[in-house]
């Protein structure tokens, strides 16, 4: 039986639908059907002769619609099959509300450029930050209508409320690059309106736009105050009938009970400033102030178009005490959410606090080992009488494992609860193997992935929660054999084409706040870094190889062009030492980034961060080696064969540049790290006659380190994979599976739940570091996990053609799994008893795959597959 399943719509000006198919008989063609809530047809695909079924375009359907799809596979056999999908909302038509926000005077900013050296304000949170502001707006029926649905946004984050029902996503409207990019959501209402008075409430906080953000902690970077702009449309028989929107009528004040509320700081709720009523009809708001109308236009504004932010599960923590006597709840793992209380039996004026971190010390105490201005994690609640209270903080969420409780002596655990918040990204890969070990360590690389994808890719989800691209761009292979992260980081391109200089340059982050030129080295004019701004082009490339959309490379074309002119121009600078150069040495100097500042492999164990002083200007010009060799294929790939024949020729200049300058005539290099052999080794930078000399140098430092790693953020993700294709797969399996520090295995090892920023986060003895202990960039080995341990890898982008080549002399025993593709599920199953080998695969309808299983072929392979080997 084949079945259709993961019906998607991305709702963009041309709306992609997308489903995917599970069985035995092949699509022939499709038809697609879309309604308006009515069942009215407003678009037919009419029978599409095609076994596609990834990213097909619709034509502009109509706006502020509320519409269903249904698709209708035919397959090989004759048959048909149907399924719908579900309903998805169309762009507002033109904006009449009027953005609101509350006239004020703000505390002053305290925060400072040099957040590294703030350990601890003397004021509190509560003397230094500023409430968020409640607003409320009251407007009438006569009758409830056939269809109303509600446009809102915010320059901050927003929790909006219909006649007391909570009607908006968490945190919305997430992290965009504000100055030209705002998500806006819609939501229909009709089941919260009545005939008479109503009532549209919103809870406005800082969020992104003004709260303490970004690894330097400063606040108000994107503006001064936050603002809110609403519209609901009621219809009847589908003609617009009747409207309210945010203007002079919204009334607004900063005295409710939380008192303050940062993103990263905390929450503070006072029971005692409660608004009993608020969001009632008879509630007397004469006493709250009228709003500012501000004109900020709505040209940024662009419907949603990635999964809103939810609670993906709630955990009961474990109650312990600490040698010191503390409270402790300990989640049992490292994850990213808030936690809230029931039934905690107070004395009227008690404060509860709930201070939030990723690690214990040595003996077992809690510890606060993130460092910095406003990074205190820290939840308070204040008892406005004596009895039971429960709460849930609405504006602030946390990355911790433990959470130290202070204000109750309160040890139930049934009276605590930990709300993990994810986006919501489908799952695409599941992979269990023969070792536990490797099985712990997959589980921590989807959870640390999990854990920094809110609402951006971020690098780590307690001290800046920062679109660092450096990050993404070596983990994106992983990201996608892990989790369905197409549109998500679609969104994130969108933004990083906003944040892109007017010269070519890309940001170091996306979205890119002000503060970020505080961490510029002294003197230093660049934005390009290599490796870390590459993503506009690495990022694009992956999604191809994984999703099979030309779009995504069409769309990002203009920005990877002109950020290769940047890197161009860059490069064509003069290094200090130029006048004393030979002129030799002169002539290939405009093939070599080597005046700006790099980070180099970054944090390779042996130098940390003086990686960047060690590898730098190796490293950026390698890299540019690679983003060459891409523009070559993108540009080959979409047509323009000039651009395509200019990158040819600058790539194998620069390669020439590199051995010329960074190269020994024995395959030396003159950066002589682990890193940088790998990175020249898998771009083929070096020249044939001397890659033997240049891995047995790579092999050495290898063995000279004990058997163990010394790579960084850009070389880690091809440590492997190059081992393994250059006929040293053991060696790359020995690196794998060693748990000594610095390796995967070694963090399995000291219990990590999430995988670490540096190697070697905790000591032996179990001492914890300053760094963050959930950054998803090492777990880019993931990759290697599914493509060369599992055995699944593509043979043509988008994965319809497939490879299956599994390692079975890794050492396991068995691994099987999964890569749910645009196409459906491609499952393998091996195992290895005696000296036999079994494979059980299972492919998606109109995939065909290679499978090499030991030393045997196969060809042309379609559905259900089983082979047996000796080896």
């Amino acid at each position: 039986m084949t079945r259709i399943y993961h019906l998607e719509v991305v709702p963009e000006t041309n709306a992609r639908f997308s489903w995917k198919l599970e069985g035995l008989l092949d699509q022939v063609a499709y038809q697609i059907k879309v309604t308006d809530y009515k069942g009215e047809l407003i678009w037919n695909s009419g029978r599409v002769s095609s076994e596609k079924r990834h990213g097909i375009l619709a034509p502009a359907f109509p706006k502020e619609k509320q519409l269903n799809w249904t698709v209708e596979v035919e397959l090989e056999d004759g048959s048909f099959i149907e399924a719908q999908g579900d309903p998805f909302f169309t762009r507002i038509e033109k904006w009449t509300a009027k953005w609101v926000e509350p006239t004020r005077t703000r505390k002053p900013l305290i925060d400072k450029k040099l957040a590294w050296e703030v350990r601890k304000f003397e004021q509190e949170p509560l003397e230094r930050l500023d409430a968020p502001i409640y607003l409320r707006q009251e407007f009438e029926l006569e009758d409830i209508p056939e269809e109303a649905l509600l446009y809102m946004t915010a320059r901050g984050i927003y929790v909006a409320y219909v006649n007391g029902e909570k009607v908006s996503d968490l945190f919305a409207p997430g992290y965009t690059a504000y100055q030209k990019h705002i998500d806006y959501q819609v939501v229909d209402v009709v089941p919260y309106l009545k005939k008479g008075k109503n009532i549209l409430g919103f809870l406005l906080a800082d969020g992104w736009y003004t709260g303490k953000i970004e690894y330097i902690g400063v606040g108000q970077q994107y503006g001064t105050e936050n603002s809110l702009i609403a519209e609901l449309k009621w219809y009847q028989d589908s003609v617009l009938v009747g409207s309210v929107i945010t203007d002079e009528n919204v009334r607004w004040t900063d005295q409710g009970p939380v008192r303050f509320a940062d993103l990263y700081v905390g929450e503070h709720y006072s029971q005692a400033h409660e608004l009993p009523g608020w969001l009632d009809e008879t509630y007397e708001d004469g006493d709250w102030q009228e709003v500012s109308i501000k004109e900020y236009g709505y040209t940024e504004l662009t419907l949603q178009t990635t999964p809103p932010i939810s609670i993906s599960r709630t955990i009961r923590p474990q109650i312990i005490r600490t040698p010191k006597g503390e409270l402790i709840l300990d989640a049992g793992e490292i994850i990213v959410g808030y936690t809230s209380f029931n039934n905690l039996s107070l004395a009227k004026n008690t404060t509860v606090s709930f201070e939030h971190s990723e690690t214990l010390d040595k003996e077992g105490n809690f510890l606060q080992n993130i460092l910095g201005q406003n990074k205190e994690q820290k939840d308070y609640y204040v008892a406005g009488k004596d009895g039971l209270h429960s709460w849930t903080p609405a504006t602030t969420f946390h990355g911790f494992r433990y959470v130290k409780v202070e204000g109750t002596l309160d040890c139930d655990p049934e009276h605590y609860q930990i709300h993990v918040i994810v986006t919501p990204l489908r799952t695409a890969g599941t992979l269990v193997t023969s070792d536990e070990r490797l099985n712990k360590l997959q589980e921590n690389i989807v959870r640390s992935q999990e854990g920094n994808m809110i609402s951006i890719p971020t690098d780590c989800p307690q001290r800046e929660r920062t679109g660092w691209t450096g990050d993404m761009q070596v983990y994106a292979p992983t990201a996608c054999y892990e989790k369905d992260v197409e549109q998500f980081l679609r969104h994130w391109l969108d933004d990083m084409r906003h944040e892109q200089y007017d010269d070519g340059q890309i940001p170091q982050v996306i979205p890119c706040p002000p503060s970020h030129d505080y961490m510029k080295p002294e003197g230093e004019e660049a934005v390009n870094t290599a490796g870390w701004s590459d993503a506009s082009i690495i990022v694009p490339w992956r999604l191809y190889e994984f999703y099979g959309d030309k779009q995504i490379l069409e769309d990002n074309y203009e920005m990877i062009s002109r950020y290769m002119i940047s890197i161009e121009n860059r490069m064509s600078l003069l290094p200090k030492d130029y006048g004393e150069m030979t002129p030799e040495r002169q002539a290939y100097q405009k093939y070599l980034w080597n005046t700006d500042f790099q980070f180099g492999d970054w944090l390779m164990p042996s130098a940390g961060m003086d990686s960047a002083k060690y590898t730098g200007n190796e490293v950026a010009t390698l890299m540019t080696v690679l983003t060459t060799e891409l523009m070559v294929k993108i540009s080959t790939l979409l047509g323009h064969v000039e651009k395509a024949m200019h990158y040819a020729e600058l790539n194998q200049n620069i390669k020439s540049a590199y051995v010329k300058e960074y190269m020994t005539e024995d395959g030396r290099m003159t950066s002589d790290y682990q890193g940088v052999y790998v990175l020249a080794l898998a771009t083929n930078t070096v020249p044939d006659h001397l890659k033997v000399a240049s891995l047995n140098r790579l092999k050495e430092l290898i063995h000279e380190n004990d058997d163990r790693l010394d790579t960084g953020f850009l070389s880690v993700a091809y440590l492997l994979p190059l081992l393994h294709e250059l006929g040293e797969k053991e060696l790359a399996n020995k690196l794998l599976f060693r748990d000594q520090s610095p390796s995967w295995l070694y963090e399995v090892k000291m219990g990590a739940t999430t995988m670490w920023e540096a190697w070697n986060c905790y000591a032996e003895d179990g001492t914890p570091s300053a760094d963050s202990m959930n950054h998803f960039a090492f777990g880019c080995v993931g990759e290697y996990l599914f493509r060369t341990i599992l055995g699944i890898d593509k043979q043509e982008a988008g994965f319809q053609k497939v490879l299956i080549k599994p390692d079975l002399y890794s050492g396991l025993h068995y691994a099987k799994g999964l890569y749910d593709s645009i196409w459906g599920p491609i499952s393998v199953d091996w195992k290895i008893t005696g000296r036999k080998a079994e494979l059980a695969l299972v492919l998606p309808p109109n995939v065909t795959a290679t499978v090499e299983f030991g030393s045997k072929r196969f060809d042309n392979i379609t559905h259900d597959f089983r082979v047996n080997v000796s080896l």
